[in-house]
């Protein structure tokens, strides 16, 4: 009988952090992370491990039929398993700095190189067709550390932008009980998917719950913040908002 995985959800992470939890251990065979989970654990500090298995190995019940797995580590041969690139760098490596070098050590490098390329690939595939139509699923979003404000675990990624001939750029916000200062030297539209976002200025504070739209002129000194979380959209213009 298949025995039903766990699934761990943003609920599930915020309970986490509030129980004081920096690190949760997902074994890939017995548990579903939600995207929207990685999102809030990315935000609140909380690290998932999970552990890398062979495709061949299977998850057997322990005597109390709960799923154990049997992982193996890969090894570097087996993550980038004769990658058709790798002969042709190489040799355009070693006839540009001859034969000073050894050969095992190229490739080790380039493997290395290879492995850190993939894991920074983007975390959201984008749908493109000959039209020039983009389409991003937001539950395939991660948000990515916010320099902007540093020390409140902002998280943000831009999904369009200049590199898709727009000159709109979009992307996700989302971060828990937290405020920042903000000026825009740009035009912004926020629309909030989840939670609630505050921006505060003189006048007062406007609060955005789910399906309502911000909008927030160029030259506004503000403050983002949420009492309890949020997640929403934005749309800046022109698209280079963070060079303005």
């Amino acid at each position: 009988m298949a025995l039903m995985k766990k699934l761990i959800t943003a609920t599930d992470m915020r309970e986490f952090k509030a129980n004081g939890t920096t690190q949760v251990v997902a074994k890939p065979c017995s548990t579903i992370i939600t995207p929207e989970a990685y999102d809030v654990a990315k935000v609140l500090g909380i690290s998932i491990v999970q552990e890398l298995i062979e495709p061949s190995a299977t998850c057997s019940p322990n005597i109390e039929n709960k799923p154990v797995c049997e992982p193996q580590k890969l090894s570097q041969e087996q993550v980038v398993p004769n990658n058709p690139a790798l002969n042709q760098i190489k040799d355009e490596i070693q006839s540009r700095i001859g034969n000073n070098v050894d050969n095992a050590l190229i490739e080790s490098l380039i493997k290395k190189a290879l492995m850190d390329f993939d894991s920074k690939a983007p975390t959201c595939p984008r749908q493109i067709n000959d039209d020039g139509i983009v389409l991003v699923r937001g539950n395939t979003v991660d948000l990515e550390v916010f320099d902007g404000a540093p020390g409140k675990n902002i998280g943000l990624t831009d999904v369009i932008g200049p590199a898709q001939n727009s000159t709109l750029g979009v992307g996700y916000m989302g971060w828990e009980k937290a405020f920042f200062p903000w000026t825009l030297n740009y035009d912004e539209v926020d629309v909030i998917l989840e939670g609630e976002l505050h921006v505060k200025t003189p006048s007062g504070t406007t609060i955005g719950k789910p399906g309502d739209v911000i909008f927030i002129p160029k030259g506004s000194s503000i403050e983002f913040g949420t009492p309890t979380h949020v997640r929403f959209v934005y749309v800046a213009y022109p698209a280079d908002w963070s060079d303005q």
